[in-house]
């Protein structure tokens, strides 16, 4: 471009020079031209300057470069506000996990880099081998490693891996504390965006949150798995811009800026988590690990009528501030990726739950009237589709006993539940167990969550899923169904959100009741019967006869509990074979009329095996749970200024998934349909919405009646219109519905009648 008007500009000079040797005009002729010549050649220059003007201003660029940029550079700078990460609480507000730094170490080896005085701030050759020492005691550093990186040829600086990276403040502390002490030169740290957690405090639980792209701290922090990933959403912010005014040197003048973008900091998310029981737990748990020898143990306390998890764990687990991973006998393995292979055992393991599910088999047979507690029964084997059933002691009284069936459901007997589920028959229990909603994920508003699975659709099937074999479930739905049982019948969704709050606003949670597959009258039969599990000192399998006392014990109240045993499945085909080769398990209830707490814990296939494994855990777990009760059961305030929410477009959207994401924004949302994609939804997008308000989702396919305890006239009618079912209303115009004629988890049809009763 520059050498075309270069040409454009001397080609008329050239021009005139010519025609000026060609003419024989006289001096005076000769100067008129050249002049005319000269005036045409300033219009042409003229001209081309004008419209190259004309287009850098419509272009606003030269050569490609955008000259606005380059002048707003000279003046101004643009910066980015980086947004915070919201914090994790417990229930009562302390931090769990908020955002802090963490560091990366280097050795220096430039010879060049000395202080003003001379002094040498690198490190020398005679102190590697210290300072292998050193890597290897604080970062578990292979000696030869460090060796190998500080003898590298020509470098004037080395880092150390993965290993040498997201070091925490303590580590950093004792290794600056160790090179002082060896007065050791050239060793420093880079400060790095993090986050800071409490220890091994529900690890698996709460999970982890690192930087979205390696050292690249200008992207911010993302969550990876457990809660740091399934509300990242909502802890996440959103970073502003800062634009900045620089005089004519280029320099920032301070107190003048213009935030074009605020930054948006993420919400905070307080868990129903209790740290004192919490951290409890923690302890416990180590303690029956270490006892059993146990691969895995899982260990949960609920609040009975709430469905609020108050303390939960695991083993295998991790330190989140070391990143290494907890196993029996408190191994612990250094390799950070060993974080990747650990599930939550809490939601996203399946297993067969064993002797703890004959809980439902009663529920179902007392509700149903097949359950009469005066009728006896044989406990010898019984063959059914030519698979035989026996009692777990069979080996030793082959003939079996003449028990009623309250002893039998003391004794853990496999014959009784089987004869109770073979009188109410394949479909009334199909029945009871869609009721449970056992095979349906709880959808709390975690990610990756189990579904758990039905047993198959024959005899041989049917019959051992009464005693808790051929059925898989997860803890979570254990714990949703245990919660029908301990509250009246009522079943309430576990939850572990309490509320999310931003600056000046919050949303609270409340329960979620989500059916009634059993009475209270049922309920507070079944909790009867468990009391005798513990205190029956001839048929309970949790009274511990060598000690003549129950193994439950907790003060003076009385305690509902069952046990259980199941055989567990082996990857490769079969189930395990050995003595201790098992699932075990235990429920228990305080107190047994209106259970306060929940607590439910499994050991799979442990080396040693006890009762007191578990009830060493429940028993101390849940007295600390009554010393904390006042705490515990403190209302929360309702908030001046509650947070609303936009309701999305969910149409189109997958089922699971959306009842995620509005739980997670403490919605209460109900499927309507078999579908998998949501097709309409009662509340359309854009509606503001407060906390705990009942969303329905329709996805069509196979539909069977919900249970509408609680709903309101509104909910009613959109169901209807969504499913063709005619309604007629009892009792007040307005109000909530207390009773329907269609049961819950009947098949409906078009055009079919409901009455609902409105008060």
């Amino acid at each position: 471009m520059i050498k075309f008007l270069r040409n454009i500009v001397t080609f008329p000079f050239k021009k005139v020079a010519i025609n000026a040797s060609k003419t024989h005009l006289s001096p005076q002729a000769n100067r008129k031209r050249i002049a005319q010549d000269i005036l045409f050649l300033v219009i042409i220059v003229f001209t081309v300057f004008l419209v190259r003007f004309s287009w850098i201003t419509v272009t606003d660029s030269t050569n490609g470069v955008k000259l606005s940029t380059l002048a707003k550079a000279n003046y101004s700078e643009t910066t980015t506000i980086y947004a915070k990460r919201g914090t994790i609480f417990d229930r009562q507000g302390v931090p769990i996990a908020t955002d802090s730094s963490d560091y990366s170490i280097y050795v220096i080896l430039d010879k060049n880099y000395v202080s003003a005085e001379g002094k040498k701030l690198y490190a020398s050759a005679s102190d590697f081998d210290t300072i292998a020492s050193i890597f290897k005691d604080q970062l578990g550093i292979d000696p030869k490693y460090t060796k190998d990186q500080l003898t590298t040829p020509k470098l004037s600086q080395v880092e150390f891996g993965t290993k040498g990276k997201h070091i925490s403040f303590a580590t950093k502390e004792a290794i600056e504390k160790a090179i002082k002490e060896k007065n050791i030169q050239g060793i420093g740290f880079l400060s790095h965006l993090a986050r800071s957690y409490t220890g091994n405090f529900a690890s698996n639980f709460i999970g982890l949150a690192g930087l979205k792209d390696g050292d690249d701290d200008t992207k911010g922090l993302i969550g990876q798995f457990g809660i740091e990933a399934s509300l990242d959403g909502v802890l996440s912010g959103q970073n502003g811009v800062e634009t900045l005014e620089k005089n004519k040197n280029g320099q920032t003048l301070q107190g003048i800026a213009k935030s074009t973008k605020p930054a948006k900091d993420g919400q905070d998310v307080y868990t129903t988590l209790d740290s004192k029981l919490q951290t409890y737990l923690e302890t416990l748990m180590d303690e029956a690990m270490q006892k059993s020898g146990a691969p895995e143990l899982v260990g949960t306390l609920v609040k009975a009528d709430t469905g609020e998890i108050l303390a939960t764990t695991q083993r295998p687990t991790f330190n989140p501030s070391t990143q290494t991973v907890i196993g029996p006998k408190n191994d612990k393995v250094s390799d950070k990726q060993n974080l990747n292979q650990q599930s939550n055992l809490l939601y996203q393991a399946m297993y067969e739950p064993g002797s703890t599910f004959k809980l439902f088999t009663m529920s179902a047979a007392i509700e149903n009237g097949t359950f009469d507690p005066n009728a006896t029964y044989s406990s010898a084997p019984i063959t059914v589709g030519g698979a035989t059933i026996g009692d777990w002691d069979v080996s030793d009284h082959p003939n079996g006993f003449i028990f009623t069936y309250p002893q039998g459901f003391s004794h853990s007997s496999n014959v009784g539940m089987s004869k109770l589920q073979m009188a109410m028959g394949d479909k009334v229990w199909g029945d009871y167990l869609n009721r449970f909603k056992f095979g349906k994920p709880t959808l709390m508003g975690l990610g990756g969550e189990a579904l758990g699975k039905l047993p198959d659709d024959n005899i041989v099937s049917q019959v051992n899923s009464a005693f808790g074999q051929g059925i898989s479930v997860t803890e979570t739905q254990m714990l949703r169904g245990f919660s029908a049982v301990a509250n009246g019948g009522k079943m309430l969704e576990p939850h572990f959100i309490s509320k999310i709050a931003s600056v000046d606003s919050q949303r609270i949670a409340k329960p979620e009741i989500v059916g009634q597959p059993i009475s209270k009258k049922t309920a507070d039969s079944v909790l009867k019967y468990m009391v005798s599990v513990g205190t029956d000192n001839v048929n309970g399998t949790a009274y511990d006869w060598t000690n003549a006392q129950p193994y439950f014990r907790v003060g003076d109240k009385e305690v509902s509990v069952k046990t259980g045993t199941a055989q567990v499945a082996n990857p490769t085909g079969g189930y395990y074979v050995g003595t201790t080769a098992y699932l075990y398990s235990a429920v228990a209830m305080v107190p047994s009329t209106n259970p306060d707490y929940i607590f439910y814990m499994t050991v799979k296939l442990p080396q040693h095996w006890s009762l007191s494994f578990i009830s060493d855990v429940a028993n101390p777990l849940l007295e600390r749970a009554y010393e904390l009760k006042s705490e515990i059961d403190a209302s929360q305030e309702q908030p001046t200024n509650e947070l609303k929410v936009d309701m999305k477009d969910y149409t189109g959207k997958p089922v699971n998934s959306t009842v995620n994401l509005l739980r997670q924004e403490i919605l209460q949302p109900v499927v309507i349909g078999s579908g998998t994609v949501i097709k309409d939804q009662a509340i359309s997008a854009g509606t503001k919405l407060g906390a705990n308000k009942r969303v329905l989702l329709y996805t069509g396919g196979k539909t069977v009646m919900p249970d509408m305890d609680d709903w309101s006239k509104e909910d009613v009618e959109t169901f209807a219109k969504w499913t063709g079912v005619t309604i007629t209303y009892k009792g007040s115009e307005k109000g909530q519905v207390t009773d329907q004629s269609i049961k819950a988890n009947q098949d409906l049809k078009k055009n079919q009648k409901l009455t609902v009763t409105l008060k």
